[in-house]
């Protein structure tokens, strides 16, 4: 779990984000693809133009959902339940903030996030 607000309560892992975190989308650079990185926008280690900067207010409080854990190039990256702005999302699962904050407070660790038809 992340977030740019200080940790809720859960007691999932949590890493508090700021400007030079981000979630790497680059399936070229396979040590970084599909994971958080911290890195200064021009110094990081993969192409920032595939990645997500994370210091955005849908992820005042987020949790990563696991898609593509064994990180197979165009198999995805980045699916998060977060916080809404009340717009659709692009693949990820988003609820208001409250509800987010109650959930994380439920979930423990090896928790799984399941989204079925």
């Amino acid at each position: 779990a992340f977030g740019t607000a200080a940790n809720p309560g859960t007691s999932l892992p949590y890493t508090q984000v700021g400007p030079n975190n981000w979630w790497s989308g680059d399936d070229h650079s396979p040590a970084t693809f599909n994971t958080m990185q911290v890195c200064a926008k021009a110094q990081c280690p993969f192409n920032t133009a595939e990645s997500e900067n994370l210091q955005i207010p849908q992820y005042k409080h987020a949790v990563v959902m696991g898609v593509n854990k064994n990180k197979v190039p165009g198999g995805g990256a980045a699916f998060f339940f977060h916080t809404t702005d009340g717009k659709p999302t692009e693949g990820c699962v988003a609820v208001d903030d409250a509800q987010l904050v109650s959930i994380m407070k439920w979930l423990q660790p090896g928790a799984v996030i399941a989204i079925t038809k």
